[in-house]
């Protein structure tokens, strides 16, 4: 049987309430409330009578935030917004400023109505900002952006908490101020909680936090624009951070899987050529040998295949029917001694048949390199990033010579995708990122995972593969959202602290001083867009 506090909360849930916007019901309670105020400023009513017109015009404007109160109370949050409107209120009653506590009350709801207003607005000029993105991109960008938390950060939950502790303090305050000034100084009772009441108003979160996931909103909007797709404004965040990124050559600096051209024998026909070769890569993980199946639509006699051998980045050994076949690369062959022909330099990968020690032809692949993203990696290092490391199926010369002409810090070399995702699980997963182009089957062991792709359904980001040159711009966003939300948080503390001095000297008012915060959140939201204004990365215009 549920207890009486859950039947309680169960049916405060189910009463109306206003949806926080100016619509009709919450303009007719606000009218309705103001008015019966100006009948007690300026007409000559009895001073019993002008308590309930006061009181009713706070039940009528502030229904909302007493049902809030009772959902606090319910759930022990004794320090929430509306705890401290409804204290405020209750006080300006006792020390007979009652019409101080309405005036508050309305101002409360219209500030909060403002600040829904201008968080509807900056949510809606983000999502224009996607109008001319990459349409795969901009689809999911606004299912990310209508996630009400898709905008949260560290740095907001960090703030919050800070919050918290400075709202608990000001109550702190507020209470040993009401409490001990009229003992300690000449200030009379009704002053000093006058001016308590003014330092509980203060304590009002609303402007140090109203702007914060905003950044982070117009951070993944902006970014969609390039080309560059974030989850979760906590991953836009994180990547300030990264200095270890780790780089999958295929997909980014080649092309995902080669493409297989033809072959050149001269001492078997091509199709029994095709037989062994086929036969030879039947087993092989690797991205040559699956190209080369793609390619083929035959039988496969696995009863003739045997002591098959992997030699990742160079080739596979094998046994077909007895005999001993080797498909790999003229360094591999070189090594073991074995003859093969040299016609100069190829323009494409070459792969050498043996059968029994004698050459029989080779098999042409296409090796396109992607042109446009040599200086990802240098990039990336003027970025933040102090160490890039590049992974690919290669064969080790070949591997040092891609990882020299490009900038890398490290080179590892003859990688399957399993001996890669066996290197990220090595890793330690703070400040590492890992770029690649293939899907994975989970999120690797890196902190962020960014996949070159329109889709990844593990990944954190996706890079448009024909924007990638401008991703390591996208640390200087990562840097400029937070700047915004750090200058953001810095404005409203500066406010509040400029209020609280007005309000221990005297000279500041309640409502002044919820007026005065709301001006600050207002402000702190409508910043929040400076992302997109002169920022701190050089980006092309499109």
């Amino acid at each position: 049987m549920d207890s009486p506090f859950s039947q309680i909360n169960s049916y405060m849930q189910k009463l109306p309430r206003s949806s926080g916007k100016l619509d009709g019901l919450l303009i007719g309670r606000l009218v309705v409330s103001a008015l019966l105020l100006a009948a007690v400023q300026f007409m000559d009513l009895l001073p019993g009578l002008k308590i309930v017109l006061m009181l009713l015009s706070v039940l009528i404007a502030g229904y909302d935030v007493l049902l809030d109160l009772v959902d606090a109370v319910l759930n022990h949050d004794f320090f929430s917004a509306s705890a401290v409107m409804v204290l405020i209120t209750v006080l300006s009653f006792l020390i007979s400023t009652g019409l101080e506590g309405a005036v508050c009350m309305i101002l409360y709801q219209l500030g909060l109505v403002l600040v829904n207003f201008a968080t509807d607005k900056t949510r809606r000029s983000a999502l224009e900002m996607l109008s001319r993105s990459d349409p795969d991109l901009r689809d999911r960008a606004s299912l990310i952006i209508g996630d009400e938390k898709a905008g949260e950060t560290d740095l907001q939950n960090e703030i919050s908490s800070a919050a918290s502790t400075v709202l608990k303090c000001l109550v702190l305050l507020a209470v040993a101020f009401a409490v001990i000034m009229p003992i300690a100084t000449s200030l009379s009772v009704r002053e000093s909680i006058r001016r308590a009441m003014i330092i509980l108003a203060i304590s009002l979160p609303v402007s140090v936090l109203a702007s914060l996931p905003l950044a982070g909103i117009v951070g993944i909007s902006f970014a969609t624009r390039f080309g560059v797709l974030f989850n979760h404004a906590r991953v836009l965040e994180k990547l300030r951070q990264v200095k270890t990124a780790v780089i999958d050559k295929n997909g980014i600096f080649a092309d995902s899987q080669p493409e297989f051209i033809g072959v050149k024998t001269d001492v078997l026909d091509t199709e029994t050529f095709m037989e062994f070769v086929a036969h030879a890569v039947y087993y092989s993980d690797q991205s040559f040998a699956k190209a080369i199946l793609a390619s083929q639509d035959r039988e496969y006699r696995l009863d003739l295949i045997s002591d098959f051998k992997e030699i990742p980045g160079s080739g596979v050994d094998v046994k077909i029917g007895g005999a001993d076949v080797t498909l790999a690369k003229r360094e591999l062959l070189t090594e073991r001694g074995e003859a093969v022909p040299y016609e100069g330099k190829e323009d494409n990968s070459v792969y050498y048949l043996m059968v029994a020690g004698k050459y029989i032809g080779k098999v042409l692949m296409s090796d396109h390199r992607n042109q446009q993203n040599t200086r990802l990696i240098s990039d990336l290092k003027k970025a933040g990033v102090e160490h890039c490391i590049l992974l690919t199926e290669d064969s080790k010369d070949e591997g040092e010579q891609l990882g020299m002409s490009l900038n890398a810090d490290e080179v590892y070399s003859e990688f399957t995708d399993e001996t890669k995702l066996q290197y990220l699980e090595s890793l330690e997963r703070q400040d590492t990122m890992y770029l690649y182009a293939n899907s994975l089957q989970a999120h690797s062991n890196a902190e962020i995972d960014v996949r070159v792709s329109k889709k990844g359904k593990y990944a954190d980001a996706l890079v448009n593969p024909t924007k990638l040159e401008l991703f390591p711009e996208m640390f200087g966003l990562s840097r400029r959202v937070r700047e915004i939300c750090l200058e953001n948080v810095l404005f409203s503390f500066v406010v509040k602290a400029v209020l609280l001095f007005l309000a221990l000297t005297g000279n500041c008012t309640v409502w002044f001083a919820i007026f005065l915060d709301f001006v600050a959140a207002i402000a702190t939201i409508l910043n929040a867009i400076r992302v997109t204004k002169d920022p701190l990365i050089d980006l092309p215009k499109i």
